[in-house]
């Protein structure tokens, strides 16, 4: 019993961090929720719910081709499978301690792995940023310091602006303000 009321009171935690998070970008960046917002802050619906990143794609400049050739030749997709592999298997670990070890209901050992892959899900983004970081160094390397902030520009054109800590939430790819300001020492605003 104990056990329920600890997991009631994360989730209830869960979703005032989640209400604050959206209220929050909505202020800061001036644009809308939307129906994606409210499904956000619902717990377990908020693992699967898509977040835009892009009003549209950015057009296939050199830049954008040196950091896929930078994507492939690091090995990032086979990487980032892996990463999401071992994830994976350490949710079914716990998964089935919690159900075989603990004695535990099916659903609320699915809503206790919920909460406990937040933070790993936070790391996982970490990873992947630090990787799309990486592939962004090696374009600009390639291409000069020239390219890299007309690539830098057209991607915050094209990106949905979000703040830092929204997109560690609940992306895979950095801002493009984070990503500029990584690469040239300063932001780059549309």
């Amino acid at each position: 019993m104990e056990s329920v009321s600890l997991l009631i009171t994360l989730l209830c935690a869960e979703f005032l961090g989640r209400v604050w998070l959206e209220i929050r970008e909505v202020r800061l960046t001036m644009s809308r929720g939307g129906v994606f917002a409210l499904l956000r802050v619902i717990p377990l619906v908020n693992d699967i719910v898509p977040l835009p990143e892009n009003r549209r794609e950015p057009s296939e400049t050199e830049f954008v081709k040196k950091h896929e050739e930078a994507h492939k030749v690091m090995h990032h997709g086979i990487l980032r499978n892996i990463a999401k592999l071992i994830l994976a298997l350490i949710a079914i670990w716990f998964l089935a301690a919690q159900l075989i070890r603990v004695g535990m209901p099916l659903w609320q050992g699915i809503l206790w792995l919920h909460v406990v892959a937040i933070p790993f899900r936070v790391l996982f983004h970490l990873y992947c940023w630090n990787q799309e970081y990486e592939a962004d160094a090696y374009a600009h390397k390639e291409l000069g310091k020239q390219k890299t902030k007309v690539a830098m520009r057209e991607l915050a054109e094209c990106e949905i602006p979000y703040t830092h800590f929204f997109a560690l939430m609940y992306r895979e790819h950095p801002t493009a303000a984070l990503r500029s300001k990584r690469l040239l020492n300063k932001v780059i605003k549309k």
